[in-house]
């Protein structure tokens, strides 16, 4: 290989949002293998060594290093050049224009994207390639029949070529060193362009990669609705996506080039083959089958990937071994074998499972976000609670509403407790995160890092404008969480709240209890308070706590005036009182005298309970006494006299719950 004129590479300058992440590589031209092509740029490490394909692992980014580092490697070397590795990490992505400069202009299609971000012209100077904050995907898509140009996005594989040949209408505009965030005028472009894949995956209702497991039979059926001569970017994706479900299979080759023989454009089995042994290996977007059955469904296919499967989809299934190099998703374990297995780990035994999701709730003012500041407390510092058990481990807790009480509640535990909150691995996020947005969801997991537990309080600040009652919203919700989890090691913990039938559990959707490893309800109830176990996957459902809550001075605000908060404090289990059998009406002056008991538990003035109960009864037909005061009357004093009396009405005309 002849020698290579560096001398350019050391007046390569970079944006700085591009030169801060340790994110750089060099290159180098090597020959293609295929006869005629075009030399090919090969990603090198600059500390040796030609990159793996298995990009963003920890061993890729270990190699990556910095762009100063990048260049002087290059030169010293004697390669061709700097690249850029676009890997989620970096948040960057990349468009790549093919031949889209003619006669030293760039076409008019792609100037209006460069209006405010950095750009520069490709190693061959037909090329245009502008970067960009955000994440776009990786998709490719060629010149061909309506394109006048090649397109290409990078954002979370591959690597893209860097040459600082900046653009003069960059420069005219002064943004040689900007780096902007993806514009609308990128997003019209870019769903203009993927607009059949986009679509696809839209109405597949889903974007993973997995193999759908369809049987020869019904990829015969996807192909068999295909018109014979399609256009050659549709005929590679039926190739990719047979490639794709098979494995890359001998048998999914002949399937894929006895379709092909009926096209009279086919050329050669050998070119077939070529193409077959390309495929997966680039750094364009992963074609499954899905795309597959969206374009047979075009063509009047009519297959639904969602319906029940058939008698002979099941025989099938039985009959044919599992595809090679595939595990089976399910395997029967013998019953020897399974009761081996190690038991459930816990993080508070009993109480919070080492697992992915736990759901606490309880009603406004019942104590949950104390009780769960209590536990968390405990967990930090590797203390039994409540005689249990605890692994010791940190915890963030994502305070997203009332931060300021919560501080003082902090306060108050390591001031009874004799605290010193330096000591406790303790980590608090006061914000309001929104875990139906991706981008959220991801930033949140990189602020948390490795945890024992994630606090969220309360689910309703963090899902704002969803449905609660609706699957769709909740389901993206926990999906995120789920992926918290993930990320982190840690369990999830959403403090909610209830319903407004308490007694029906937690609010909203009843998903949230299915998807739950354990559920815990926070209990006010008028002889006091308690926690319970509402829900345990792994364990027993039926354990409960009381406790109650102290007041403690913590300090005086700038006004002079006394600032208290609350800690938990050990109690006996409240003992719910075996109510008679009411009456309609006593029933109802029940109700109310419960409603008022949640504010106070002595000195409920009769006069409003007879108040409130009047309204709560049907009015009388027109014409007729009305004779609702005194029937209220009447219950209220059966419901305060006798041994089994829920209530007491003394002699300062006050009603008590007993």
């Amino acid at each position: 290989m002849a020698a290579v004129d560096v001398s350019h590479i050391a007046h390569i300058r970079a944006p700085a949002a591009l030169r801060a992440p340790r994110a750089w590589l060099i290159w180098r031209y090597e020959p293609n293998d295929n006869p005629g092509g075009k030399p090919r740029k090969v990603p090198w490490y600059a500390n040796g060594g030609r990159r793996a394909r298995q990009h963003g692992t920890p061993e890729d980014l270990e190699q990556l290093t910095t762009f100063d580092a990048a260049r002087a490697a290059a030169a010293r070397r004697g390669f061709d050049g700097v690249g850029f590795a676009t890997l989620a990490e970096f948040g960057i992505t990349a468009l790549d224009f093919d031949d889209c400069v003619k006669a030293g202009q760039v076409h008019q299609d792609i100037v209006p994207l460069l209006a405010d971000t950095y750009a520069e012209l490709s190693p061959s100077g037909n090329g245009v390639r502008v970067f960009l904050q955000g994440q776009l995907g990786d998709r490719k898509s060629h010149a061909s029949k309506g394109f006048a140009f090649g397109f290409e996005t990078f954002s979370t594989k591959g690597f893209v070529t860097f040459t600082g040949n900046v653009l003069p209408v960059v420069e005219m505009l002064g943004n040689a060193g900007e780096v902007a965030p993806i514009s609308a005028e990128v997003m019209g472009f870019v769903r203009s362009r993927f607009k059949r894949e986009l679509q696809a995956l839209a109405e597949s209702g889903e974007q993973n990669l997995d193999a759908l497991g369809l049987t020869p039979q019904q990829l015969g059926n996807c192909l068999a609705a295909l018109p014979d001569d399609l256009d050659y970017d549709s005929w590679l994706m039926v190739g990719m996506a047979i490639h794709h479900e098979t494995g890359g299979s001998a048998e999914g080759f002949e399937t894929w080039d006895s379709f092909s023989q009926l096209s009279p454009k086919y050329t050669t089995r050998e070119y077939g083959l070529a193409r077959w042994a390309s495929f997966g290996k680039g750094t364009g977007p992963t074609v499954t089958a899905r795309s597959l059955v969206h374009l047979a469904n075009e063509h009047g296919a009519g297959i639904d990937l969602h319906a029940p499967a058939g008698p002979a989809e099941f025989e099938a299934a039985v009959a044919a071994p599992a595809p090679a190099g595939k595990s089976a998703r399910f395997t029967p374990i013998p019953a020897g074998q399974f009761v081996q297995r190690p038991s459930p780990e816990w993080i508070v035994k009993g109480v919070l499972p080492r697992a992915g999701l736990c759901v606490l709730f309880g009603e406004s003012g019942s104590g949950k976000s104390f009780v769960v500041l209590d536990i968390a407390m405990a967990i930090c510092q590797g203390q039994a609670w409540r005689g249990r058990r605890v692994r010791q481990g940190r915890v963030v807790y994502v305070c997203a509403e009332g931060a300021g009480g919560f501080r003082n509640r902090v306060q108050a535990y390591a001031q009874v407790h004799g605290v010193d909150l330096a000591d406790v691995p303790l980590d608090v996020i006061p914000d309001q995160p929104n875990l139906l947005q991706r981008d959220d969801a991801l930033a949140l997991a990189r602020a948390i890092g490795p945890a024992a537990v994630v606090i969220v309080d309360t689910l309703a600040q963090t899902t704002p404008g969803a449905n609660e009652n609706a699957g769709e919203d909740m389901g993206k919700a926990l999906a995120h969480c789920a992926g918290l989890h993930r990320a982190t090691g840690a369990l999830v913990v959403l403090v909610h709240h209830s319903g407004k039938d308490a007694s029906k559990g937690a609010r909203g959707w009843s998903g949230l209890r299915a998807a739950a490893d354990a559920e815990l309800e926070v209990l006010k109830m008028a002889g006091g308070r308690s926690l319970r176990v509402t829900k345990m996957k792994d364990g027993d459902d039926a354990l409960a706590w009381g406790f109650g809550l102290e007041v403690v001075p913590i300090g005086i605000d700038a006004d002079g005036d006394q600032v208290t908060s609350c800690v938990v404090t050990e109690a006996d289990l409240p003992t719910a009182r075996t109510l008679r059998v009411l009456g309609p009406t006593e029933t109802i002056v029940n109700e109310v005298i419960q409603e008022m008991a949640q504010a106070q538990t002595s000195g409920i003035e009769p006069a409003a309970v007879l108040a409130e109960s009047v309204k709560r009864l049907p009015a009388p037909e027109d014409g007729k006494r009305d004779t609702r005061k005194q029937r209220v009357k009447r219950a209220l004093e059966s419901l305060c006299q006798g041994d089994d009396a829920p209530y007491w009405l003394g002699d300062d005309n006050c009603i008590t719950v007993l």
